[in-house]
């Protein structure tokens, strides 16, 4: 009796435990098509919210204690609160918000540099809903570096129509808002009214692509999908860049749907371009004082089919990346015939076989075996 007893009890256990299994199984397929069905909610959500879906120039204001905040440069910086004004055409006095803005960035964070670096933006979440800002949480904003020295301002809208280019090109980059923001000191009472551009959060240009960020250094160019930086780095040979680096995530951002996906490389920060020529830019040390163009190649050696494939959409996006420059009613006629210039000399690099063969394949490092 004892022996079919026990027999029964295990036969129970086995058939809960065998059950239990199923269960779980069932409800992790249960969770992941409701995650999926979340992220797809999420990614249409994102594509719905205002401030990137048009190019309208935002006309805003921010009242703070400015000597407090842009001397506020150092590693342990803290937010500061501020008044922030937006522009809106139903309320003469605008609607007035108080955010959180702290000083960031490297390179244009420090003094000597600039002396208006650029900034992150807090927002508060319920104060903002029905403004342009509404789902935005954290933002950065590009400044315009220098207050008191001509052509900066200049630059910076340079810099936005950079990654206005870069939209054209692939889905997965930045999108931007241009903005004219009058800045006022609620101590001394001076101001200063200057454009700037804010900048997407990278985790929503991941989320509504479908793909999350990934922070592993050491993924190589050739680990990328080819279509994607082959493109990117073609781009960045456009507009003069050699201020970036995929293996030391130095300017880039690495999106994938997991571990397991073939990566996409997203760009950001363009100020170290030649087609902007900031005060501060210099050639990179590689380019010979007489080279026909001043600019550096840092992709590797793709195959000629992958170039050719990225040179026909290069072509194709000639005439928009040139009436992007031309239609911008922002950028003044000197700056539009520089930036238009030196775009043309890209297309002029790779129409010439001779010049894809010495400015592109000679000196680019070879994809190894396997890559």
């Amino acid at each position: 009796m004892n022996k079919w007893a026990n027999w029964f009890r295990k036969e129970n256990k086995w058939k809960q435990n065998f059950f239990a299994k199923i269960s779980l199984i069932l409800l992790l397929l249960i969770y992941s098509v409701s995650a999926s069905a979340i992220s797809k909610k999420d990614r249409d959500s994102l594509l719905l919210l205002p401030l990137f879906k048009n190019d309208q120039l935002l006309k805003l204001e921010l009242k703070a204690d400015f000597s407090c905040l842009l001397n506020d440069v150092g590693e342990n910086r803290d937010y500061h609160k501020c008044q922030f004004k937006l522009d809106d055409h139903d309320n003469l006095s605008g609607i007035k918000i108080e955010v959180e803005v702290m000083t960031r960035g490297n390179f244009r964070r420090q003094k000597q540099n600039c002396n208006f670096p650029p900034l992150r933006f807090k927002f508060p979440e319920k104060a903002i809903v029905g403004t342009e800002f509404e789902g935005q949480s954290k933002l950065k904003y590009v400044s315009h570096c220098q207050s008191n020295l001509g052509g900066f301002e200049q630059n910076t809208i340079k810099e936005y129509l950079i990654y206005k280019m870069y939209n054209l090109i692939e889905a997965h980059s930045y999108r931007v808002r241009l903005s004219q923001i009058l800045f006022i000191d609620s101590i001394t009472k001076d101001s200063i009214k200057r454009y700037g551009f804010f900048l997407e959060d990278r985790n929503d240009v991941a989320a509504r692509n479908g793909k999350s960020v990934l922070h592993y250094k050491n993924i190589k160019q050739y680990n990328m999908l080819r279509t994607n930086i082959v493109k990117l780095s073609l781009f960045q040979l456009m507009i003069g860049n050699s201020d970036w680096n995929v293996e030391r995530l130095h300017n880039i951002d690495i999106l994938s749907v997991d571990e397991n996906s073939i990566p996409m490389a997203v760009p950001f920060d363009f100020d170290w371009s030649g087609i902007i020529n900031q005060a501060y830019f210099t050639l990179d040390p590689a380019i010979a004082p007489d080279a026909k163009y001043k600019r550096k190649y840092k992709g590797f050696r793709w195959s000629d089919k992958d170039l050719e494939l990225a040179f026909s959409d290069f072509y194709e996006l000639k005439e928009p990346f040139l009436n992007l420059i031309l239609e911008c009613k922002y950028l003044n006629k000197e700056s539009k015939l520089d930036v238009s210039e030196y775009i043309l000399k890209f297309y002029d690099l790779i129409a010439s076989p001779k010049d894809v063969k010495k400015y592109i394949l000679k000196n680019s490092p070879k994809i190894p075996t396997g890559g």
